[in-house]
C-alpha cells in the first residue's frame, strides 16, 4: 500500500510505494553505479590541482592549516566560480540583475584517494574547523543573504573531481526553497511558540524509531518524510539558528565521522550530496523559529518524469526500515 507523508519542516509531500526491499544490496544497482564512479586508487595524481605538490594549479589559498608545503587542509577560491564578488550590483531588467558573492573550495586532504569513508576522526575535525572559519568569512559581506555549504561525492552526485573537497557559496539572494521552509517555520512558531526543528528533535528522541546515532550535542536520524533512500539529517540538539556561532565543532565533526562509518557499513561506498542551507538575513522571527541542520542525500536512484513534473519525490523505502537496516549493519 502506498502512502503520502509530509516533511514536517517544509511540508513538501513524498510518496512511499509498496515496494519493500529486504536488504540494502537490493536498493541500488551497484554495477551501474560502479560504471559511473570509477576513481583512481592512488595517493597522488599529477593532474589533480588539489594534491599536495600541485598547489600552483589553484588560485592562492585563502587559508592553509599547516605550512604551505606540509598542509593538512586548505581553502582556495574556486577557479571557475558560479558567483563572483562584484563591486557593483545592478538590475539589468526586471528578470535579471548582476549578483555578488563568493565561491570557496575546501580541500579536505592532501591525499588524492581519501574520502568521507576512509578519512580519520582527527582529519574530520580539521575539515570542519576550516569550514566554520570560512563560513564566518562569507557572512561578513554585508550584501550576502544566503550561504550554501555542500559536498558532491562521485559523478552521479555531480562531482567533477575525485579529490575530496567541499564548497561554500554565498549569494545576495535567498533561494525560494529555503524561504518557503522558513516562512512555514515562522508561521508555526506564531501558533505555538516553538521552533519547528526543536519540536521535531524532541519527538524523534522520545520515539527513538528513526534515530540512528547521537552524542551530547547532536542527533542523527532518518527523517519522517525523506525524499531519498537513506536520506540522513544531522541536527544540533540545542536550539541554534546560527551555524557561525556553533561552539561544538569538534562534537559535530565526530558525529559526521561516525555517521559516514555507519552508512558505509549499511550501503557501502555510495554517491551522495551533503549540504547545509543557511539564511544570513531577511526574515524577522527567524532566530526563534528555526535552526540549522545538515542533510546527507545518497544518490541511489534518480528522479523520473513524474517527480520532475510534479515536484513530488517517490521513495521505495520508509525511513523506519532504513533506520533499522543501518542499526542492524552496525550491530545496534
Amino acid at each position: 500500500m502506498s502512502q503520502i507523508r509530509l516533511n514536517p519542516i517544509s511540508k513538501r509531500p513524498v510518496i512511499y510505494t509498496s515496494i519493500r526491499e529486504s536488504k540494502p544490496s537490493d536498493l541500488w544497482d551497484r554495477q551501474i553505479m560502479n560504471i559511473f564512479s570509477k576513481f583512481d586508487d592512488v595517493e597522488y595524481s599529477y593532474e589533480c590541482p588539489f594534491c599536495k605538490g600541485n598547489e600552483h594549479m589553484t588560485p592562492q589559498a585563502s587559508f592553509v592549516d599547516g605550512d604551505l608545503v606540509d598542509w593538512k587542509v586548505r581553502a582556495v577560491p574556486n577557479l571557475y566560480p558560479i558567483i563572483k564578488n562584484e563591486l557593483e550590483i545592478k538590475n539589468l531588467n526586471k528578470y535579471c540583475y548582476v549578483s555578488t558573492g563568493m565561491h570557496d573550495v575546501i580541500v579536505e586532504s592532501p591525499i588524492h584517494n581519501k574520502n568521507y569513508f576512509n578519512i580519520d576522526k582527527e582529519q574530520f575535525e580539521l575539515i570542519y574547523e576550516l569550514i566554520h572559519k570560512r563560513f564566518k568569512e562569507h557572512i561578513k559581506n554585508p550584501d550576502v543573504s544566503y550561504v550554501s555549504l555542500f559536498k558532491n561525492y562521485k559523478m552521479l552526485a555531480g562531482a567533477s573531481m575525485q579529490h575530496s573537497h567541499s564548497q561554500i557559496i554565498s549569494l545576495d539572494a535567498c533561494p525560494v526553497k529555503l524561504t518557503q521552509e522558513i516562512e512555514q517555520a515562522i508561521k508555526e512558531y506564531k501558533e505555538d511558540g516553538k521552533c519547528i526543528v526543536c519540536k521535531m528533535i524532541e519527538y524523534e528522541l522520545s520515539q527513538n524509531t528513526r534515530v540512528i546515532y547521537q552524542n551530547e550535542d547532536f542527533v542523527v536520524l532518518e527523517p519522517y518524510a525523506p525524499g531519498y533512500k537513506f536520506e540522513t539529517w544531522i541536527m544540533p540538539k540545542k536550539h541554534q539558528p546560527y551555524f557561525e556561532k556553533e561552539e561544538n565543532i569538534k562534537s559535530l565533526s565526530e558525529v559526521i565521522y561516525t555517521t559516514f562509518k555507519m552508512l558505509y557499513k549499511a550501503i557501502g561506498d555510495f554517491p551522495f550530496n551533503m549540504y547545509l542551507n543557511y539564511l544570513v538575513k531577511g526574515y524577522s522571527g527567524y532566530e526563534a523559529a528555526y535552526h540549522y541542520y545538515f542533510k546527507i542525500v545518497p544518490k541511489l536512484s534518480g528522479g523520473a518524469g513524474f517527480e520532475m513534473a510534479s515536484g513530488i519525490r517517490v521513495n521505495s523505502i520508509i525511513p523506519e526500515d532504513a533506520a533499522q537496516m543501518i542499526k542492524r549493519a552496525n550491530s545496534i
